[in-house]
């Protein structure tokens, strides 16, 4: 039977929801499983719900489900919180010691969460404990583990002499649910050991003992408990990673031959930058020669004091020949706007890497939005190129941040990569095969030795100027206004409109240039009764979707937009002109994608699909949208899962 669980952990924030989390993850990757986990939790350090998800699976899946198959609840607020999410069926963790605590003792809890709680629980006649829960749930027909610490404890006691044991409880919770977890599924004890030790590293190494003493004796005590679900190791012969959206974006840049990095720190931004820092060179294969070359130099990363200060770092690190980013999310984007401005007026190669989250303002900094399209598509005063990509999983974010550092060079303009927080923060099983030969670094047209009558901005047909390099070329000149070939400033209106048309001639080239595969993609069949239109990280859900409605007979096809700028106008509009049903998800409010199809192509997507929440796009909330709009023909849905 195919493998296929939810498995989701909860606790308070600090409480080492993530440590729990990566352990499991690992042992079931070890095992041969794919994985997909997403990480939610409160813009907060310590003390609010947190919660970590993860779609364990014999096949590659893209999306999460949102029917929980097992619920490892590290405090009582993980089962108020999920337990109208646990499948029928399915199995709930918890510790004894929680039973009574009572709804209204969550501190933490928001008081909308509590008050429709409160109504829900009063309605079904569920007394507002955890044990009236924990009763409710086994009515229908729900599974309930229950842990006793205090049993569980002294064993620990008597392996682990030297500990500590008020500490213990703390510190160690996390790793005790998980391994339970993993023993109740039937995973043999050797590959937890080796999801530990693949997170216990470095300095945390020093704990690995402790935990491996700590899962012996919790798969001792949890023996005589047994689940309809089995974890049989599968053998495979692949190499794969389980990365993250920041990891990914950062190994591609890192492959890319990326020489300078600036940040400021912002969630969920910041760890690219941190990865970056400790694994500057790497040394899995492939790499390109270039970036071989330069393994030993390292990358200079550098934490500005603040946006402002980051984006013209990274541009004046352009300036003098180094490929060049800087990462930014939210209000950090806003900052830029100016120096984005400089970067376009004077064609500086410059990479911005945008975690999408939630806004206006500080919205809601740790939730998923794609809300910034259009912002970053027309960031700026004035009109001038840019690029603008949007990675749809963790392999597009490698390839992605990678051709955003050549397409930077060639056409020497800023290049914009869109990466949503849903994908930022998840992880994935990553197959390792990405093929050598199409690594190739493409530096653009560069000038390296004295010419005469050298003009960095000179008018060539297809608008790309030969670029200089302080102290390796030609001597040049900058400046924020407008300008002549030699870089001069001057309003003369025939020079203005020649070097304007010339600066935007390169959108030309681009677009002829840069291959369809890289801008929009089609999967399923060419031509279908139903095309789902979808952006960044809904692809996987989508896809996931698509073959649950492909199995009941529908012919259903997903147009999938990487590349906003320059838009494959014809390629698009030759998808949406087949008098298909055309559905278009997004987590925005206006269906910006949408919007810009519309602008280019002059097709109106009249079914629309979107998520506010700042949780992720659940595969079966896109399934049943589907559905619903064939049957009712719906023309605006609002998901709403995910607590």
């Amino acid at each position: 039977m195919p493998t296929d669980i939810m498995w989701v952990i909860g606790g308070p924030q600090g409480g080492g929801i993530d440590t729990g989390a990566n352990v499991f993850m690992r042992a079931v990757a070890r095992a041969g499983y794919y994985v997909i986990g997403d990480r939610e939790y409160f813009s907060n350090i310590k003390g609010r719900h947190s919660y970590f998800m993860v779609r364990v699976s014999d096949e590659p899946r893209g999306g999460l489900l949102s029917p929980i198959d097992v619920l490892v609840a590290l405090d009582a607020e993980t089962v108020f919180t999920h337990f109208q999410d646990i499948k029928r069926g399915g199995y709930v963790i918890v510790d004894s010691s929680t039973f009574n605590t009572k709804l209204d003792q969550l501190q933490y809890m928001e008081d909308e969460l509590k008050e429709r709680l409160r109504e829900f629980l009063s309605k079904a006649g569920i007394e507002p404990t955890v044990k009236g829960i924990i009763d409710y749930l086994r009515s229908n027909g729900v599974n309930v583990l229950v842990l006793h610490y205090a049993d569980l404890l002294q064993e620990v006691r008597k392996r682990l002499h030297d500990v500590d044991l008020p500490s213990l409880i703390g510190r160690y919770s996390n790793v005790v649910m998980t391994a339970y977890s993993t023993s109740i599924m039937g995973l043999p004890i050797d590959y937890v050991f080796k999801g530990l030790e693949d997170v216990f590293t470095g300095r945390r190494g020093k704990l690995l003992e402790y935990n491996k003493a700590i899962v012996e004796v919790v798969y001792e005590y949890a023996k005589p408990i047994k689940s309809n679900i089995t974890l049989t190791p599968i053998k495979r012969d692949v190499r794969a990673i389980i990365i993250n959206g920041n990891e990914a974006v950062a190994i591609g840049k890192i492959l890319g031959g990326l020489r300078f990095q600036t940040y400021y720190p912002i969630t969920p931004a910041a760890d690219e930058s941190t990865f970056i820092e400790a694994h500057d060179t790497v040394s899995l294969d492939p790499v390109t020669e270039e970036a071989k070359a330069l393994e030993k130099a390292g990358i200079v990363v550098v934490q500005t004091e603040d946006e402002i200060s980051a984006i013209n770092m990274a541009i004046g690190a352009g300036i003098a020949g180094a490929r060049s980013a800087t990462a930014t999310s939210g209000p950090g984007l806003s900052l830029m706007v100016e120096g984005v401005g400089f970067a376009g007026m004077n064609e500086v190669p410059v990479v911005i890497t945008h975690y999408q989250r939630g806004g206006p303002s500080t919205g809601m900094p740790t939730r998923n939005s794609q809300a910034d399209l259009r912002f970053v598509m027309h960031m700026s005063h004035g009109e001038f190129p840019r690029i603008v990509i949007a990675s749809g999983d963790h392999r597009e974010a490698i390839e992605d941040a990678f051709k955003a550092l050549n397409w930077a060079e060639r056409y020497q303009m800023p290049v914009f990569h869109l990466v949503d927080k849903a994908l930022a923060n998840s992880y994935v099983t990553v197959i390792w095969d990405i093929d050598k030969s199409k690594l190739k670094i493409d530096r653009g047209l560069i000038v390296t030795k004295d010419e005469n009558d050298y003009r960095r901005f000179r008018i060539t047909k297809d608008g790309v100027s030969p670029r200089s390099i302080p102290g390796l070329g030609p001597v040049f000149w900058l400046t924020g206004d407008e300008h002549d070939e030699f870089g001069h400033i001057t309003e003369d209106v025939v020079t203005r409109t020649e070097m304007y048309e010339k600066r935007m001639k390169k959108l030309e080239l681009a677009d002829r240039e840069i291959p369809i595969e890289d801008r929009a993609r089609l999967y399923g069949p060419e031509t279908a009764d139903i095309t789902i239109v979808g952006w960044g990280s809904t692809k996987g859900a989508i896809l996931d979707a698509i073959n649950m409605l492909s199995k009941e007979g529908y012919r259903v096809n997903f147009l999938q937009l990487k590349m906003f700028i320059p838009f494959p106008t014809e390629f698009v509009k030759n998808v949406l002109s087949r008098g298909q049903l055309i559905i278009d998800i997004e987590s925005n409010y206006d269906a910006q994608a949408a919007g810009v199809i519309r602008e280019k192509t002059g097709i109106e997507i009249k079914h629309k699909v979107i998520k506010l929440t700042g949780r992720p796009i659940f595969v079966d909330e896109v399934y049943d949208s589907v559905k619903k709009i064939l049957k009712d023909g719906d023309e605006r849905i609002v998901l709403m899962r995910g607590p």
